[in-house]
């Protein structure tokens, strides 16, 4: 049996609060744990091992998007 849980965030932010974004994210690699949560919602993930790691760009016209990603499998 699959079981499945979802975090999801959509926000408009500054540079300097996206970096405290990709500050904590740095922290939770490192300390193998990373806590997602909002209002609604809460997520802990606990990287290990290999880390699937890919980034994308995309510049069209005056807009751009950038997407980080990450992927792995659970570790028991």
């Amino acid at each position: 049996m699959t079981r499945e849980k979802k975090f999801s965030m959509e926000t408009l932010q500054d540079r300097q609060t996206i970096c405290k974004y990709l500050e904590a994210l740095k922290d939770g690699f490192q300390n193998g744990r990373i806590s997602l949560s909002n209002q609604d919602e809460i997520l802990i993930v606990e990287p290990g091992g290999l880390i699937h790691f890919s980034i994308k760009a995309r510049k069209k016209d005056d807009e751009i998007k950038l997407s980080i990603n990450f992927r792995w499998e659970e570790q028991d």
